[in-house]
């Protein structure tokens, strides 16, 4: 188990408090405050596909009723058969009816797999009858229903008679002139359950009645007059009857409820439980969490990390790898340039896992399982031990060192800072060694130049740092891997205003070793810098291929389909096409069978012969080729990459437009030759366009009828020329001509003739 101390170091139980304002009910609130990392990595598991259920359940529902009101008190109580209050009866019946309505919605098809919150769903405990009951018969916490039974229905019946049987005796004292003026006030009211009127002091002996009360002053006795004393005490005897009765409902609701008390406050705790599954989730969504891949090998792969209780629009995630090539990692770095935060990132990354979180960070991450998490972060001063900074330290590595082995996670902040550089550095080279044997994961800080170069020449350890902006002289609060980074202790100092005869004596002071070294780190860094800029590009620029390679990939497999679509039609169409030219041709070779085949051949039926051999011979086996496009659509256009002047295509219009305005995403002007409309960015498309003919009668911006295909084996011409021929030859020629238009589809035709005879 995680000790607490670690746990408080890395503000694990700030994030709880955060975790449990998303839950309903105090109890889960409780709950979630007193959470603690799994023992085994079997149930971090488990807790972590909880999470991952609630999740995937959030996608299609969220609106759970979780609400129950910490019925155990009140469940025990029944369970000694002592009655149960209307309020406590009100609060079993919720949870009942809490229960009910959460086993159902958990129930239902959803379409994603939930069997682990389907299994707590079966330990929920229903009586819908009991619950339904409960809720006819008390109406508060303090009313109970006239008709919870028949007794108490006809009790309050008869205490409505006698109440209105005082009033109207009553009222003959405060209405008659003559009584009226003995009274203090025209009023009835209660002194003890008991209905008085208000006499006044010197008036006592006109109004036969007891006494039961005077005002402060004296002044006045409320008498009860003699009237209706009996009437008062048949009133009394029946509240007496009503209060009797109440308490045997009550009790007969609580024998009711006594066998089921264990299984309520099993009801109670599990919705609880799912309460503060639902609630991680609601805190996952609300801090852009995702699922981590939680291992047993002690491998850690974060991808730009945000630590939870900072700032996410201002915060600089952190990447970084351990366990897999190296178990220690050395961070170094300038002062306030994060290297804490990542110590208590990496820390408490690990921890939400093992608590079945998701956590802030990119797809993909990977957080290890430990069996124990220590740290030593921060200043362990104590006042009362009498402890220095440095002692303070050093009793946690001793408390650490004496126990951390394999399966441990170690972080420490400033390993041998407090004390002389030199022993300081001893030291902190000893601590890495002992760790780096023990087998356990290990990220340090440190200014120490010696472990820089520890990290450098050991196996197993790796160089980090925290990236420092030489330009600006300020930090960026970016990890890099793989680095050694620099204090630049002396130029923060020159910045933040420090004397520059002071800064030079420094400088002078410190070993040409030492400068050497800094300026192989801060030249390293500047390449390096450079490097990541050039690798942005090229990433940005590989993006944007793979974009486009996509787009083109998924735009040929439409434009294959399309095409194998309008192979198919088209092989249709020559089919039909031909099929009606055999017919016509037989029946033209019928007609001239015919003529052919009569007695008599006049010069009449040879004009017609040659006519329908003519029409014999201009038989179309296609439809001309208008030239139409094709057109095929690909991807749906995006919103943000629409510009003004593109050509896309419009599925409402059937046809390729022109974009002439933007003025949303649901008001987009458009022009199709003379036509203009709006519509949704939804409506448009991505198109390729081909042309059945060399040349197309359509041109960007003009109108067009929806994309078709036609097949055409040649071209009929147009025109006829019947200059020079008799009356009955050009009637013929012509008759035969306008037949063939038609058949062929022609809308206009020339007929060229002359003057003729008149």
């Amino acid at each position: 188990m995680i000790n607490n101390k670690t746990l408080t170091k890395l503000q694990y139980f700030d994030i709880l408090q955060a975790v449990s304002a998303f839950c309903v009910s105090s109890v889960a609130k409780n709950k979630t405050l007193a959470l603690l990392p799994a023992n085994t990595f079997e149930d971090a598991l488990q807790l972590v596909e909880e999470t991952k259920q609630a999740y995937d359940l959030f996608r299609f529902e969220s609106s759970f009723d979780l609400s129950v009101d910490g019925i155990e008190d009140v469940c025990n109580l029944a369970r000694v058969g002592s009655a149960l209050s209307m309020g406590q009866l009100l609060q079993v019946m919720r949870t009942l009816r809490t229960a009910r309505n959460l086993q159902a919605s958990l129930f239902k098809d959803y379409g994603v797999e939930i069997p682990l919150l389907q299994a707590k769903a079966y330990q929920l405990y229903t009586d819908k009858q009991l619950e339904e009951d409960i809720d006819f018969a008390i109406l508060s916490e303090e009313e109970m229903n006239d008709k919870a039974s028949s007794e108490l229905f006809a009790i309050r019946k008869r205490i409505k008679g006698i109440n209105a049987d005082i009033k109207q005796k009553l009222a003959s004292y405060t209405k008659n002139g003559e009584l009226s003026k003995y009274l203090q006030d025209s009023i009835v009211t209660l002194r003890g359950d008991r209905y008085v009127i208000p006499v006044k002091q010197e008036y006592k002996g006109y109004v036969n009645g007891i006494v039961h009360d005077q005002s402060a002053s004296g002044a006045t006795l409320f008498i009860e007059p003699i009237s209706i004393v009996q009437l008062n005490n048949s009133l009394r005897t029946a509240l007496l009857e009503e209060k009797a009765e109440i308490q045997r409902i009550l009790q007969a609701f609580t024998d009711r409820i006594s066998p089921a008390s264990q299984k309520i406050i099993l009801s109670e705790q599990t919705i609880s439980d799912i309460d503060g599954i639902f609630a991680k989730v609601k805190y996952a969504l609300d801090n852009k969490g995702t699922l981590p891949q939680l291992n047993n090998n002690g491998f850690v792969r974060l991808k730009k990390a945000r630590h939870p209780l900072l700032d996410k629009t201002k915060v600089v995630p952190i990447s970084v790898e351990l366990g897999k090539d190296y178990d220690i990692i050395v961070v170094t770095g300038p002062n306030t340039g994060g290297k804490t935060v990542t110590l208590k990132t990496i820390g408490l990354m690990c921890i939400l896992a093992m608590t079945g979180m998701f956590i802030p960070c990119e797809e993909g991450s990977d957080v290890s399982f430990f069996q124990d998490v220590f740290c030593d972060i921060g200043d362990e001063q104590s006042i009362e031990q009498n402890l220095s900074t440095f002692s303070g330290h050093i009793t946690n590595l001793r408390d650490i060192l004496n126990v951390c082995q394999h399966g441990h996670l170690v972080l420490i902040d400033e390993v041998g800072a407090g004390t002389e550089p030199n022993e300081g550095t001893a030291l902190a080279l000893a601590v890495c060694e002992f760790l780096r044997k023990s087998g356990a994961k290990c990220v340090i800080t440190t200014h120490y130049g010696k472990l820089k170069e520890y990290s450098l020449t050991t196996p197993r350890v790796e160089n980090a740092s925290m990236e420092f902006n030489l330009e600006t002289l300020a930090p960026t609060y970016k990890l890099i891997m793989g680095v050694p980074g620099s204090s630049n202790a002396l130029a923060i100092a020159s910045k933040l205003g420090m004397r520059a005869d002071v800064i030079k004596f420094a400088k002078e002071n410190v070993s040409d070793e030492k400068l050497a070294f800094e300026r192989v780190l801060q030249n390293a860094e500047t390449i390096r810098r450079d490097y990541e800029d050039k690798l942005a590009q090229v990433e940005a620029q590989r993006q944007a291929l793979q974009q486009e390679l996509e787009k083109t990939k998924r735009l040929n497999g439409s434009l294959q389909n399309e095409r194998n679509k309008l192979l198919e039609g088209s092989r249709k169409d020559a089919e039909r096409i031909v099929q009606k030219a055999k017919e016509q041709a037989d029946a033209i070779v019928d007609e001239l069978k015919k003529i052919l085949n009569s007695d008599t051949v006049s010069d009449k039926d040879l004009f017609v012969a040659r006519s329908k051999i003519k029409q014999l011979k201009d038989i179309q086996t296609s439809s001309d080729d208008d030239g139409e496009e094709i057109v095929f659509t690909g991807d749906p256009v995006v919103f943000e990459k629409l510009q003004v002047g593109d050509v896309v295509y419009s599925k409402k219009l059937s046809a390729q437009v022109k974009v002439v305005q933007i003025r949303g995403k649901n008001r987009i002007n458009i022009r199709c030759g003379g036509l203009a409309t709006e519509v949704a960015v939804s409506d448009l498309f991505y198109s390729v366009s081909e042309r059945n003919t060399s040349t197309s009668k359509y041109k960007v911006g003009q109108q067009r009828t929806p994309p078709k295909t036609q097949i055409n084996t040649r071209s009929m011409n147009n025109e006829i020329n019947v200059i020079g021929q008799n009356v009955m030859d050009a009637i013929q020629l012509v008759d035969a001509f306008i037949d063939s238009a038609v058949l062929g589809g022609l809308h206009q035709v020339w007929v060229i003739h002359g003057m003729g005879t008149g």
